[in-house]
């Protein structure tokens, strides 16, 4: 029975959902992040992000005294299993990062022996759970290491964690079992492959669900450039009818789909135009809809508010939303741009609902919070989120 763990990254949006998940189980988390910030947060029992139910699992965490905490790689506790939950993005040129992995890798290696486990739930590029076993194999540690992503939308999971089956590739048969054995104290659906395998699933699910948007994204921007109602065409194709089941068109952006359909392409050889269609479609939604508030207005006299900054609704996430590259596009066109959002704290432009309301000529709903759906007043309105 595995009574303790160490997360690096843990006080991140991956990491910190798996602590509290293991803490609900009255397993003790030792915490390894450099995000001091949210350290220092989640020590005063205070969530970083949100994550539905997190303060209740993190206060219930905190009552067991089940979390310990570290920041710097001198003081990281190395337990039998050890989980990487690290970001993994891509460059200017749309290839994968390997940098902060291995960097963590050689830095983690002076204090791993052949006990320990290393568990990467991180979403990586198909073979870099094998390379970075090899690395520490070439330090002459013999470590075992398995592949274990993360299947839940962001800021669900808690209530997602085991409504999914579990993936795991390991590098060899001791390495599977060991995993399969800590796994099963959370659910005994676990589907087991090869490393490669399962980090090109991984891949598959987030290029597929990006592709699915663009093509929702497209059938709008051909719907609404022909003047036609698009929400009335969608409840067409979706109401009662199984097979014409579609995502609604909306900014299709943050830290995930993105990046790791270009991690698909970049594996695939810079052979995988369905992908890049796709970025074209997604990315070049804000262009369109900018295209579209221009010709229905004269906006070199007019300031606009963007209402909604996260990448998606119900989230304080920023990373790499859309509703960024709206406001400098705008920017370019208008007297000025306000923004606003309920959720995100940080960021010193972003104003209130009520000031942005009154100050603005033009709103854009750019993320579609919950709190809009309640919003009153006469000025034109652009919302491309039809199901809001």
């Amino acid at each position: 029975m595995i009574k303790e763990i160490t997360i690096i990254g843990g006080a991140g949006h991956v990491g910190l959902a798996f602590a509290l998940i293991c803490t609900s189980k009255n397993i003790k988390v030792h915490i390894h992040d450099i995000n001091k910030k949210s350290i220092n947060l989640i020590k005063k029992g205070i969530m970083p992000h949100k994550e539905k139910n997190g303060s209740v699992f993190l206060k219930k965490a905190m009552r067991k005294n089940l979390l310990s905490y570290s920041s710097e790689i001198d003081n990281i506790k190395i337990n039998k299993i050890n989980v990487i939950c690290l970001g993994t993005p891509i460059d200017e040129f749309l290839n994968p990062q390997y940098n902060i992995l291995i960097d963590t890798i050689k830095k983690l290696s002076p204090y791993l022996n052949n006990n320990n486990h290393i568990i990467i739930r991180s979403t990586v590029y198909p073979g870099t759970t094998r390379f970075l076993h090899q690395l520490l194999v070439n330090n002459n540690k013999n470590i075992k290491m398995s592949f274990f992503p993360e299947r839940f939308v962001q800021g669900l999971a808690l209530e997602e964690f085991n409504k999914f089956p579990h993936l795991v590739g390991s590098i060899n048969r001791k390495s599977e079992n060991e995993c399969k054995k800590f796994l099963k104290i959370f659910s005994k659906d676990i589907i087991t492959m090869k490393p490669e395998e399962a980090e090109v699933t991984k891949l598959f699910l987030n290029s597929y669900r990006y592709i699915q948007f663009s093509i929702a994204n497209q059938f709008f921007k051909i719907a609404d450039s022909a003047n036609l109602n698009y929400e009335k065409i969608n409840y067409a194709m979706t109401h009662k009818y199984k097979r014409g089941k579609i995502p609604s068109p909306g900014f299709t952006a943050g830290p995930c789909l993105f990046k790791d359909t270009m991690q698909l392409r970049a594996f695939s050889n810079h052979n995988f135009s369905l992908g890049m269609e796709a970025m074209s479609t997604n990315e070049g939604l804000v262009n369109y809809l900018v295209d579209k508030i221009k010709r229905e207005n004269n906006l070199s006299n007019k300031i606009v508010g963007i209402l909604g900054m996260s990448f998606k609704a119900e989230s304080d996430d920023i990373r790499n939303s859309l509703s960024y590259k709206l406001k400098k596009i705008l920017s370019l066109h208008s007297k000025n741009v306000l923004t606003s959002d309920p959720y995100v704290k940080n960021d010193k432009d972003i104003k209130s609902l009520n000031y942005v309301k009154n100050k603005s000529d033009i709103l854009v709903i750019a993320t579609p919070h919950k709190i809009y759906n309640k919003l009153k007043t006469k000025k034109t309105i652009y919302n491309i989120w039809i199901d809001f």
